[in-house]
């Protein structure tokens, strides 16, 4: 049984326990999530376990069908390419406005989000905690850019993609280039060159699709 640590927030725990077995494999892309199982094995009822689970539907990592079950979101190689090829656009887009729009604090918050994981290694707690910087990182860029129908777009094709974008940074020496990358990003936005900081963007999205598509047996 996996022990949950003392005093601490309990659908918290859950969530992150659940999430590490899906990202590492521990329950398979497709493969049902057995509720009772799960809740016995934490020693907790089943309520935050659903509650859990529609948490991780939300970020699009689990499938709820009714009177079926959860089930882990698997994706096809054509959707994920097709995702990635729409997600370079409109990435470039957002880092371009972005960077017309920057102002000192902002630019701040990003640099600090940087910060957070610019030392991330292999370590399989390590690469949880980094996949919400690196989601912060383009958050703020969103926030800088001020489209409202631009954020509602990027936030569709996010959804879809958590599931490759987790997936992705458990490959090796995919968070350390994914940190190079924005840092480059961050350079050409210090400088207020849009068309650098949207070029620099787009080949960012196309060499994380490049990986994705690569290890599409381990990742799908």
């Amino acid at each position: 049984m996996e022990r949950l640590p003392e005093r601490t927030n309990l659908r918290d725990q859950i969530y992150d326990i659940l999430k590490r077995r899906i990202v590492f494999r521990e329950i398979e892309p497709g493969e049902k999530i057995n509720e009772e199982d799960l809740a016995k094995s934490l020693g907790v009822s089943r309520t935050p376990i659903r509650e859990t689970l529609l948490r991780l539907e939300h970020e699009g990592i689990v499938k709820i069908i009714p009177r079926r079950g959860a089930f882990v979101v698997s994706q096809s190689k054509a959707k994920v390419m097709n995702l990635f090829e729409v997600r370079e656009v409109l990435e470039g887009l957002v880092a371009r406005l972005a960077t017309e729009n920057m102002n000192r604090a902002l630019f701040d918050r990003l640099k600090r989000s940087l910060e957070k994981v610019s030392s991330v290694d292999g370590d399989n707690n390590r690469l949880l905690k980094y996949t919400p910087a690196d989601v912060e990182f383009h958050a703020l860029l969103l926030e800088a850019c001020d489209n409202e129908l631009l954020t509602n777009m990027m936030e569709s094709v996010n959804i879809h993609l958590q599931m490759v974008r987790l997936r992705t940074v458990a490959l090796p020496g995919r968070p350390e280039q994914t940190v190079k990358e924005h840092y480059k990003i961050l350079a050409a936005i210090e400088k207020m060159d849009s068309s650098l900081a949207e070029k620099l963007m787009r080949k960012h999205v196309a060499s994380v699709r490049k990986d994705a598509l690569k290890n599409m047996p381990l990742m799908k």
